[in-house]
């Protein structure tokens, strides 16, 4: 976990953890362990941060009957069928973003592209107002930093501000949703059963929803630019062939991997996959290095647009597979194809700058350019 915290583990948490020759870091493990019942989240300890204890409310935290309730309430609303009809809204939002990129550069694609183009259909979906989402975004920001940074405490202690002001906003759109519905995640949320008895539950995953969902997708966009503008050929391969798409950002999730880790533990002494796992002991689960695992993936550290079959555990598995899944892939699939079809010749002229890697990579810049007419 130290070495996660380096710059090289921050560059690619994939080499790093692998290195650490554990089995969490092996697909057979980390496929077993998300799929054994008898396994569950490790839940985060208590803590007097508020940063850490709304974490401890996210989904990707909870077990059992207080997961399935929590759960029930978002699920459905990111069937692939569902979320097909954002596909305009990405569209629109992303045509919009390039048609206001300058006219000369360097352009750092982060900040003109890969961070609000989620982030504003997200906040959509979800029922934040336009006039909301800036000072959103800089409380999301923060508390990003805060989990990050963790390793400092003024890191922290920001992230409790901005934790707490969260909370209460959310709060404060739920009891307005409850009495003037409109259409939007929120409001379906605000007429369920669990809007009052989880409350607690629901506003933690709103900020969550919309934290998780955003930077992962932005550092998916940011590495897809940086990876297929420094694989020419690649990329022509892709571009000659509109319906590969689809492949590639499934490579991409593997080799990226924007959601790193995640932990497991038991309450009876184990073996999954050979590893003991004794009862109350806690165990990674590496989303990063299983997608490396040469036992399965030929070449591992090498990036294949056209790689088939692609059996990655990028958005995890079994009761914790990652719900934004379909949002998430729409996304990178419609924005990597416009920015390579409307910017001839984009290219990376920088390396990506990595802020974080645990439990999710945050990407705060890439320098791009382009030919201009």
């Amino acid at each position: 976990m130290d070495a996660l915290f380096t710059a090289d583990g921050r560059r690619d948490p994939a080499v790093t953890a692998r290195a650490a020759h554990v089995a969490g870091c092996g697909y057979a493990f980390v496929t077993a362990a998300l799929h054994d019942r008898r396994l569950t989240a490790t839940p985060i300890s208590p803590s007097d941060d508020v940063m850490f204890q709304v974490a401890a409310r996210f989904l990707s935290r909870m077990n059992h009957d207080r997961h399935r309730a929590a759960r029930a309430a978002f699920t459905g609303l990111f069937s692939p069928r569902r979320v097909q009809q954002y596909r305009a809204r990405i569209e629109t939002t992303a045509a919009q973003l390039i048609d206001a990129l300058p006219g000369s550069g360097p352009v750092d694609i982060v900040a003109a592209f890969a961070r609000p183009l989620p982030f504003t259909v997200i906040c959509g979906v979800l029922g934040v107002p336009d006039d909301r989402q800036p000072w959103l975004a800089k409380h999301l920001e923060t508390f990003g930093r805060g989990v990050a940074g963790q390793r400092e405490r003024a890191n922290i202690e920001a992230g409790n501000a901005a934790a707490l002001e969260m909370l209460a906003y959310f709060d404060d759109l739920l009891r307005q949703r409850q009495h003037q519905p409109t259409n939007d995640v929120l409001s379906l949320l605000a007429g369920s059963q669990e809007a009052d008895e989880r409350r607690d539950d629901i506003l933690a995953n709103c900020i969550f929803f919309v934290l998780a969902g955003h930077d992962t997708t932005t550092t998916l966009i940011t590495a897809g630019v940086h990876l297929l503008s420094t694989h020419p050929d690649q990329l022509a391969s892709v571009l000659n062939d509109q319906t590969s798409w689809s492949t590639t950002v499934e490579e991409l999730l593997r080799f990226v991997s924007p959601t790193t880790l995640t932990g497991v533990t038991t309450t009876q002494d184990l073996q999954v996959a050979g590893c003991p796992v004794p009862a109350g002991a806690n165990r990674a689960v590496v989303f990063a290095a299983a997608n490396r695992d040469p036992s399965v993936f030929a070449d591992p550290d090498s990036f294949d647009a056209a790689r088939s079959p692609n059996p990655h555990v990028a958005f995890s598995a079994g009761v914790h597979f990652c719900l934004g899944a379909p949002l998430a892939r729409l996304h990178a699939e419609v924005a990597l194809g416009l920015l390579f079809s409307r910017l001839p010749r984009l290219h990376a002229v920088s390396e990506p700058e990595w802020l974080g890697s645990v439990p999710i990579r945050q990407v705060t810049q890439l320098s791009v350019d382009w030919e201009r007419t």
